[in-house]
């Protein structure tokens, strides 16, 4: 078990230990169902526009999934296999739910030609490996230290695309659950705070919203795929519901409110 220490800065050891869980990527054997769906323009009801919740019944909706399918708009299913493979495929996220940790981290060793003004990794002399190791090993220290849950480098599901000249990671955490988004968004920027600003840069803040989407395990994007990492899947994490970030089968822990307040904020889709 690869556990971090409180209050002691990464050792070499758990350096090493950290970088190698991103090593390589693996596939699942999932088949896609290739079902005839309805899709809907819209996700909620927003004056005229078409509403999806309003064409089933809540217990319905609750039950299934929502997933939004790029070029096709959304769609109910009963289970994310059905359309594992599909072309930019995304769980849809209700914010205001108990949701599993999801940290999204976007990064290019090198500058991009179309964007030249988004940082990049030679920019500041970091390696992926640095990059990723710091943040796993800063998640695996806050968890334990300010939720007193005890945790481990290894409990962690990672995913990624098959995109060499990109840095594109999740790190997903199923065992319990943030009270809401902002919630998450609270611990993931302490886990930018604990890092510092040379490495948070590459953290996409902007994901955590009331409702939100995440792009499912399988999914094809330019001929790139998300898939799991190779010692996510020798741990154990070989069903989708360990990528998913409102898995319905998920009774875990939920965490009480620790990175937010209790103060509404306005709402953003």
């Amino acid at each position: 078990m690869l556990l971090v220490q409180k209050n002691a800065g990464p050792r070499p050891k758990i350096i090493n230990e950290a970088n190698r869980l991103f090593l390589e990527l693996a596939d699942l054997n999932y088949k896609p169902g290739y079902n005839d769906y309805v899709y809907f323009q819209y996700l909620s009801n927003n004056k005229n526009d078409i509403s999806l919740l309003g064409a089933y019944h809540s217990e319905e909706i609750y039950s299934k999934y929502i997933i939004w399918i790029a070029g096709k708009s959304f769609t109910v299913v009963n289970h994310p296999s059905e359309v594992y493979g599909f072309s930019d495929t995304h769980e849809c996220i209700d914010g205001n739910l108990p949701l599993c940790l999801i940290l999204d981290i976007n990064a290019r060793q090198y500058s991009d030609p179309m964007n030249p003004e988004l940082p990049f990794l030679d920019e500041y002399k970091i390696s992926h490996e640095d990059l990723l190791s710091r943040i796993l090993i800063a998640c695996t220290d806050i968890i334990n230290s300010d939720l007193n849950h005890f945790i481990i480098l290894d409990a962690f599901a990672l995913a990624s695309s098959s995109n060499a000249n990109k840095c594109n990671w999740h790190i997903m955490y199923s065992y319990a659950r943030f009270i809401n988004y902002r919630d998450l968004e609270g611990f993931v920027k302490k886990v930018a705070n604990r890092v510092r600003k040379l490495y948070s840069i590459f953290i996409d803040f902007d994901l955590y919203k009331s409702h939100f989407s995440l792009c499912l395990l399988g999914s094809v994007k330019e001929d790139r795929v998300k898939r799991p990492a190779i010692s996510s899947i020798k741990k154990g994490y070989c069903k989708l519901e360990n990528y998913l970030v409102q898995p319905k089968s998920n009774y875990s822990e939920i965490w009480s409110r620790t990175f937010s307040s209790k103060k509404s904020e306005k709402d953003e889709f």
